[in-house]
């Protein structure tokens, strides 16, 4: 009912629509007015009346204007009857959508409390027939076990009949099949008043179905599909028995045969007998379990009904006889109530707990001072009751006790200067960490000056240290080396902070540099260089600002190491294993810088704010100078894992090659450990630079003035540079006062500063005339410094290009 009216409502409201497009504006209102007069009467709402009011005043508002007016109104008034409508229609719907829903929770509750008694009712009355249906099932069973019996019997007389059957077989099994017959006609008759009974079942559920709600109505529609499935069993069963009656015709037909077609047929029907009352037997069992199955389900719905009919009539005792538009009314009516009593509390309590405030206020403070007049007052009456009541006796007790708080603020004070001591160390202890915890220790355990002795003459020195590299006293360890590479290795010593050791895996460029720092007592770091390095951090470590601490590498321990008073007169080994893994134009280019500075310059920053616990040596608390008894020394290897060397690396080290095999020699093992001073050694790099100065002056002369310079020049763009003469100067004086001659130091010099592959050598813009007019200056002017050696690295470089030229021409 409620849905009908809503459409009708929705189809008056529609009404009004097309007539606000199609007429003028008075007949727009007019049309308005005359569809809420219509809800009106169909709609008793104060709502409604409302509107009819507004429509009725601006009908005759626009009767009364002008034709200007009129017009000028139109089509405001227009807008605004489309927008009045649609809320209306919206109001109208949302109203009607409550009411429908009340009424259709009343009229389901009267209906499920009906259809709850009925089906109650019915399913007491299915429960009877089931019952009784099983009776009958079980009867039909036992009708079945006779029957076997029967059959049994008639299997038993079957000889019998083979012996009769020339003369009254056919009248004998007519008997049987008409008996037969009639059982089966009995079956029959019981299926179909089942099937009846059903199908009436069916009918009644059917008509209850249809006014009953969705929920029971689904209950109804699973027992009309059970009973449909017996309904199709039965007609299923009835086929079965039409066949059957078929069958036995035909053999009523067929009895009328001659003997031996009679025993064939007494054997078959023997047989579909036996299978016909087994299938009968299985059938009815199945029957009898979808009987009891239904059963089971119809009590579950009862108790599912019951407890809906339960909870339903607990809500109709809740609200005993009101309707459902009444309880909505009071809820309204609630809500405003509530409303209203939400906005009086939000507005009272504010004032209410002001005043409550002030008052306490009040009251406090005037307990407060009342307070402090009593304290006032008792204070002065205990002391005025102490002044009377003292005797001689509690001024000694008070002398004593006095005396026992003097001594034990005496104890207190001698206690609080304890703690103020513990503080005060705690607290410089605090002070005194640093984030450069490795470098104090290396300030705390090298204090003391170690015992150093003075470097003999170079050329004495050479041949000690070749034996002194040779045998390792404390591992027996032998290491072979010529006097020409331990010669080299000291003259690299003068001319560079930086060496580079090449050569093949195995050729003991790693235990040179070890076997040297043993030799002469000095300090050695060995720092493995990994494949990636990018920069300085990765060499000497780095600062983590939010842990306020340094993460110390052993480059910078070495650095600072030889720095401190144990070791700032020995020489001190940085050791660079395969230094070449990663480029060291970036993580090695700051020290690269360096060995172009003088000592005083060459300090390397840390951290970017001095610190007031810094490390001993540290200048400003945020550097450390790179200290001049320090060489890197690095070993590298040419190979797909390894970078090669740039050419201001090149420039800047003394690069020695050391050959693949090795002379032997007798080892002298009567040397002690012996420490070196750096001082004595630099000493003597350069006192022998002094002494050859002007030998190694007129050398460079000779080279500038000769062909080979002019040679190298032109046809391969290279010269040298300050640089070069500047080592010159500090490698060949030292090679010569070691023993060796100047044609071997300056043939070295040449093939690893000038002939290097990469620079005059292993070039692709150079031809074979280039190289051939090359090795002729050079054994030119070779020639003219009569030198007692031949330049052979020089050549050895120089045949090498001239074949490899060949090979690719």
């Amino acid at each position: 009912m409620g849905r009908n009216k809503q459409k009708n409502v929705r189809n008056k409201a529609q009404t009004v629509a097309p007539s606000t497009t199609k007429s003028t504006s008075s007949e727009k209102i007019g049309s308005a007015l005359s569809a809420v007069d219509n809800l009106i009467e169909n709609e008793n709402t104060s709502m409604f009346g409302a509107m009819a009011d507004k429509f009725k005043s601006a009908k005759s508002s626009h009767d009364a204007a002008g034709e200007v007016q009129k017009q000028k109104v139109s089509a405001s008034l227009d807008d605004d009857i489309q927008a009045l409508v649609g809320e209306l229609k919206k109001s109208i719907e949302a109203n009607k959508k409550l009411e429908s829903e009340n009424r259709q929770s009343l009229s389901r509750t009267k209906q499920l409390e009906e259809s709850v008694e009925g089906l109650k009712n019915k399913i007491e009355s299915e429960k009877k027939e089931l019952d009784k249906s099983s009776k009958e099932l079980t009867v039909s069973q036992k009708k079945n076990s006779d029957e076997k019996a029967d059959i049994a019997n008639r299997l038993s007389s079957l000889k019998e009949q083979e012996l009769d059957a020339e003369s009254g077989f056919a009248k004998k099994h007519m008997e049987m099949l008409d008996k037969f017959e009639g059982d089966k006609e009995e079956l029959l008759d019981g299926f179909h008043d089942k099937k009846a009974k059903l199908e009436n079942q069916i009918k009644t559920l059917t008509a209850s179905k249809n006014s009953l709600s969705e929920d029971e109505g689904n209950l109804l529609n699973e027992k009309l599909a059970e009973l449909s499935k017996k309904e199709t069993v039965l007609a299923e069963k009835e086929f079965e028995l039409e066949q059957e009656k078929t069958l036995n015709e035909r053999k009523l037909r067929q009895s009328i045969l001659s003997s031996e077609e009679a025993a064939r047929y007494k054997i078959a029907m023997r047989d579909e007998v036996e299978t016909e009352y087994v299938h009968q037997i299985s059938t009815l069992s199945n029957q009898k379990e979808n009987l009891e199955q239904q059963i089971k389900k119809y009590g579950e719905s009862e108790s599912q009904l019951l407890s809906q009919l339960s909870s339903f009539n607990d809500i109709g005792r809740q609200f005993g006889d009101s309707s459902p538009q009444q309880i909505l009314d009071q809820l309204s009516s609630y809500k405003v109530k509530v409303n209203d009593l939400k906005l009086q509390l939000d507005e009272k309590p504010s004032e209410l707990i002001e005043t409550h405030y002030k008052e306490l206020k009040k009251t406090h403070e005037a307990l407060e001072q009342e307070y402090k007049n009593t304290q006032a007052e008792l204070k002065k009456n205990k002391t005025q009751l102490n002044r009377n009541t003292m005797s001689v006796i509690d001024l000694e007790e008070t002398e004593k006790r006095r005396q026992c708080v003097e001594k034990h603020n005496e104890l207190l004070e001698r206690h609080l200067e304890q703690l103020s001591s513990e503080v005060d160390d705690l607290t410089n202890k605090q002070q005194s960490k640093t984030p450069f915890p490795e470098l104090v220790k290396l300030d705390n355990n090298n204090r003391s000056s170690a015992l150093t002795e003075t470097v003999p003459n170079l050329n004495e020195f050479a041949i000690e240290l070749q034996h002194r590299i040779a045998w390792d006293q404390s591992t027996g360890k032998e290491l072979f080396y010529r006097l020409e590479d331990i010669q080299l290795f000291i003259a690299g010593l003068a001319m560079s902070k930086l060496h580079i050791l090449q050569g093949i895996s195995g050729t003991g460029k790693t235990s040179l540099a070890q076997a040297f720092a043993r030799s002469v007592g000095a300090g050695e770091r060995t720092i493995s260089i990994q494949a990636g390095w990018r920069d300085k951090g990765d060499l000497i470590g780095h600062y983590n600002a939010f842990e306020k601490k340094f993460y110390e590498e052993k480059t910078l321990l070495g650095l600072y190491e030889a720095q401190t008073p144990k070791f700032k007169d020995r020489p001190y080994i940085i050791l660079l294993d395969e230094m070449n893994l990663s480029r060291p134009e970036q993580y090695f280019a700051e020290f690269l810088s360096f060995t172009e500075l003088s000592p005083e310059k060459r300090v390397l920053t840390l951290i970017t704010e001095g610190l007031n616990n810094a490390p001993e040596l540290f200048i400003e608390g945020k550097s450390i100078k790179i200290p001049e008894n320090v060489w890197f020394i690095g070993t590298a290897n040419h190979d797909e894992t390894t970078y090669e060397f740039a050419d201001k690396t090149y420039d800047r080290a003394h690069v020695m090659e050391l050959p693949r095999h090795k002379n032997t020699f007798d080892i002298n093992k009567d040397f002690d450990s012996v420490t070196y001073s750096f001082s004595s050694l630099e000493a003597a790099f350069e006192s022998a630079s002094r002494k050859h100065e002007d030998k190694i002056s007129k050398l460079i002369k000779a080279m500038d003035e000769s062909m080979f310079s002019d040679c190298l020049e032109q046809d391969f763009n290279v010269s040298w540079g300050n640089r070069l003469e500047r080592h010159l100067f500090r490698f060949i004086p030292v090679m010569l006062e070691c023993g060796s001659d100047l044609g071997f130091a300056l043939d070295h010099m040449l093939a690893t500063k000038v002939l290097r592959t990469g620079k005059a050598t292993g070039r692709y813009d150079t031809s074979l005339d280039d190289i051939t007019n090359l090795f002729d200056t050079l054994e030119e002017f070779w020639t003219s410094q009569n030198f007692t050696t031949k330049p052979e690295k020089c050549l050895l470089l120089l045949k090498r290009e001239e074949k490899r030229i060949k090979g690719n021409g």
